[in-house]
């Protein structure tokens, strides 16, 4: 019996062992498999504040600092000195044999922010934090939150959306969840964490402002930005950082702000950057469809005169390009693409650049009154800008007008036209390869004003040519008082626009 006690006391105490030696590897396996999963945060809060002292504290470790050192030529400095040993202890002296106007090589440091996204060392950050300074080699070091400098190397960069991809030999280390940026609400609390001013893993926080910003929100052109609009500091320095929602997701990478503002910064939605990151990865360029059309607001003089109420009207297709080959034409108005509604230019080129060269879209387009679906197979983004030109943008740019005194046309929709004859178009400096009618005269106080400039030709009323002045007036006076639609271009070059031109 007691034999009995004792060999199951023993098995008791063997298995208890074993239990205990398991439990211990098992947390080990555990603890080492949670390495490689992304920071989160628990979003319960106390006293209803928001948890943005565990969001700084979690993610702080994934914000990495980004010094680029680039290298560039200058000439060496030339005075009417000499070698005078006054002047060179005040200057630096040239360095002996040193050829005058010879090209010194000189060192230019810059960078910015960055925010792992990966537990193997990859790091979002902004296309002009790791930009080589004019066009001279660069070289990239990241400084981790614990102290550690790595060498980086660039992976993919994306210029148009400000964008690069880079990585460092590391490994296990804490890394961010990438958010859902389509989700993301006006008003709702986010944190940005990031070096402005050299002052390392700063956190501030706000709300989110406003979505859907372009570039023109930050005074320039527009491009395929659509960016979130934050109150939360943002400063030289915070550039390529993360914008956190408060889950600890990334949902934005801090951009830009207004320099002529207060707390009025800018990211690059995170939904936006997970579209391109396969390219980035690969090192292939970005691929980013084209559909080659011009495009204008559907405004309320559009809205009269094509009886549509939503959508984008094509104001211009170019010749070759994708949607040329669709059979899209101008004066269409696209209400949808794949289903998916577009109310504005800026809505189009982000939905159409969200796709790669080669596929095929469908485009839900009102012609003429009717509806119709016209699938086109994408251009590539990358070749548009050869020429200068820009693609499904908003019209911009010289504006044009109509006229015809014998319709009394600036009493009805404030401009004036003539013939395109010999005398218009050397006062007016007008190419020869134009046709149609030249505006003469705009009244100040009209919408026209707004539209047309003397000496613009107008080739074309709505979708019908005009080469001749009593053709110009047959089509206006079709119209009868309605909005006039005209395709209108510069006198010279290759500048031209569809425009609106209500009744006054």
């Amino acid at each position: 019996m007691k034999r009995t006690m004792k060999q199951a006391l023993g098995l008791s105490v063997f298995a208890a062992g074993c239990l205990a030696v398991g439990m211990g590897l098992s947390y080990h396996w555990v603890a080492q498999a949670e390495e490689d999963r992304p920071v989160s945060v628990n979003v319960k809060s106390t006293d209803g504040l928001p948890p943005i002292a565990e969001v700084a504290e979690k993610l702080n470790p994934t914000v990495v600092s980004i010094t680029n050192t680039s290298y560039v030529k200058q000439p060496s400095m030339r005075t009417p000195f000499g070698n005078d040993p006054f002047f060179d202890f005040f200057f630096s002296p040239r360095q002996p044999n040193q050829p005058r106007g010879q090209q010194d090589e000189q060192r230019v440091m810059g960078g910015g922010s960055g925010v792992i996204i990966g537990s193997e060392g990859e790091i979002l950050t902004n296309h002009h934090v790791i930009e080589g300074i004019r066009g001279g080699d660069s070289e990239l070091e990241v400084k981790l939150s614990d102290g550690r400098t790595f060498k980086a190397k660039v992976l993919g960069k994306d210029k148009e959306l400000d964008i690069a991809l880079i990585r460092i030999e590391a490994a296990h280390l804490p890394f961010a969840a990438l958010g859902d940026s389509d989700k993301a609400r006006v008003g709702e609390w986010v944190v940005a964490i990031g070096n402005p001013l050299g002052l390392d893993h700063t956190v501030t926080q706000g709300i989110i402002s406003a979505k859907g910003r372009t570039a023109r929100a930050l005074g320039g052109p527009s491009g395929l930005e659509s960016f979130l609009q934050t109150d939360a500091a943002i400063n030289r320095g915070n550039s390529g950082g993360p914008l956190l929602n408060l889950r600890g997701e990334v949902i934005g990478i801090n951009t830009a702000i207004r320099a002529d503002g207060q707390n009025i910064g800018f990211a690059v939605p995170i939904n936006m950057v997970k579209r391109v990151l396969r390219d980035l990865r690969s090192g292939r360029p970005v691929s980013r469809g084209f559909l080659g059309v011009a495009t204008a607001e559907l405004d309320k003089a559009y809205q009269d005169a094509l009886n549509v109420k939503q959508g984008v009207v094509v104001a211009d297709v170019t010749q070759g390009q994708a949607a040329d080959k669709a059979k899209v034409a101008r004066l269409d108005v696209i209400t949808a693409i794949d289903g998916q509604s577009v109310s504005s230019p800026d809505e189009l080129v982000a939905i159409i650049s969200g796709r790669r060269a080669g596929d095929t879209v469908k485009l839900s387009v009102v012609r003429e009154g009717k509806r119709l679906e016209l699938p086109v197979v994408l251009g590539d983004r990358k070749n548009l800008r050869e020429d200068g030109e820009t693609e499904e943008t908003e019209e911009s740019g010289a504006q044009e007008k109509e006229g015809g005194k014998s319709l009394n046309l600036e009493k009805r929709y404030g401009f004036e036209v003539a013939a395109l004859d010999a005398p218009t178009r050397h006062q007016y400096q007008i190419a020869e390869d134009r046709k149609g009618v030249v505006v003469t005269r705009v009244a100040a106080r009209s919408e026209a004003a707004n539209r047309l400039r003397v000496g613009n030709v107008i080739s074309a009323v709505g979708t019908k040519n005009v080469n001749t002045l009593a053709e110009f007036n047959a089509e206006v006076r079709k119209l009868e008082g309605k909005p006039l639609l005209l395709f209108v271009r510069a006198p010279q070059g290759n500048q031209q626009v569809t425009v609106a031109i209500p009744p006054r």
